[in-house]
């Protein structure tokens, strides 16, 4: 169809040898802001926190996670839980392991003193001398820490849960540290181990806010700190390796295998294709100027 045939659109750019330039199809609205057809794009606060988490330094007067109670205010208020839930459903109905899962709906309740009595050597024991040594809970949803009676309300909620939930065991089972970037090898386990058990509409919507938080610290390292970035990448790799070949990982209940030292439980939990010890703290000192800028 012809720009003059069709109302909505006002010109095609046309003619230009710089040929991509061309095929510019403008098109005519009746609003007076901004409107796209991303409903991502469409809001402000996504828009605010894509562009300041993308482009700005790791400066000592904004702590790095400083904007994501907002964030999720936006994803709450933005994405379309009725297509997930619709996706779910789907799933559900041919994936009985998924339907399993989210039927029994776990939500852990351990507290870090039960983390002490762990042998030393075990997951469990480790997950304690670690939130010990920098004060930690190991509670990390927002919502949950900003009020303790919020529950899930639907499949996305309970998802965002359960990775707040495990997100430490992962950094353990793959001997991967702790620090910015051994986060990309946590992102890209769960993001093979997704697209690897569901489908992928699905998994794309239940990795939302993962995507939102660690895809713009990428285009943050290769513009001001590349140094980080070989390590970045290898984490992020070996991490979504990890993932597509794992039984599915993010419906375990890591709570079971606490007791037992990392290997043992990579084995429990069906974990395939680890590779041994990863250091990347270098690489987050690169990433932090100088300093550690997550624990």
């Amino acid at each position: 169809m012809s720009a003059d045939a069709d109302p909505e659109i006002h010109d095609v750019t046309s003619g230009s040898p710089v040929f991509y330039l061309n095929g510019r199809r403008k098109i005519r609205t009746e609003s007076s802001v901004p409107v796209s057809s991303s409903r991502w794009l469409n809001d402000a606060r996504v828009r605010e926190w894509m562009a300041t988490e993308s482009l700005r330094r790791n400066g000592h007067d904004y702590p790095l996670l400083y904007g994501l109670p907002t964030l999720m205010e936006a994803v709450d208020q933005v994405r379309d839980v009725e297509q997930a839930e619709i996706l779910v459903a789907q799933e559900r109905a041919n994936n009985p392991a998924f339907d399993r899962w989210l039927s029994e709906a776990f939500v852990s309740t351990y507290s870090k003193e039960d983390l002490r009595a762990y042998p030393e050597g075990t997951v469990g024991r480790q997950l304690f001398d670690y939130m010990d040594e920098y004060d930690l809970s190991p509670e990390l949803n927002s919502r949950i820490l900003a009020d303790p009676d919020w529950k899930p309300a639907n499949a996305l909620d309970y998802w965002n849960l359960r990775m707040g939930q495990t997100h430490d065991c992962y950094h353990i089972l793959g001997e991967i540290g702790f620090g910015t970037i051994a986060e990309y090898f946590i992102t890209g386990v769960v993001t093979g181990n997704a697209f690897r058990h569901l489908g992928a509409e699905l998994a794309g919507a239940l990795m939302t806010v993962n995507t939102l938080i660690m895809f713009p610290w990428m285009t943050r390292t290769m513009l001001h700190y590349p140094g980080a970035w070989p390590d970045l990448w290898r984490n992020l790799s070996y991490g979504y390796e990890v993932g597509q070949q794992s039984d599915m990982l993010f419906s375990a209940r890591f709570e079971d295998i606490l007791h037992l030292p990392p290997a043992q439980a990579r084995e429990a939990l069906g974990w395939r294709g680890h590779r041994g010890p990863v250091d990347s703290r270098e690489a987050s000192l690169i990433f932090g100027e100088g300093r550690e800028i997550i624990p």
